[in-house]
């Protein structure tokens, strides 16, 4: 018994679309992305100096 092949075209179509909707989402967010992260690390990085200076006794 003979197996009919379907059709490859429109889920390989379908998959180059959302890979590309998803590329051009992450280009666009990219640089919020970069944002977010260096105020926190900022952030974080002021936080760890303040409780450095309160476990040794100093003032805050």
């Amino acid at each position: 018994m003979a197996t009919k092949s379907r059709s490859s075209f429109l889920p390989l179509f379908m998959s180059i679309v959302a890979i590309s909707i998803a590329l051009i989402s992450i280009g666009y967010c990219f640089p919020h992305i970069i944002d977010i992260v260096t105020d926190g690390w900022e952030r974080s990085t002021r936080t760890i100096a303040y409780f450095t200076r309160i476990i040794r006794g100093g003032t805050a």
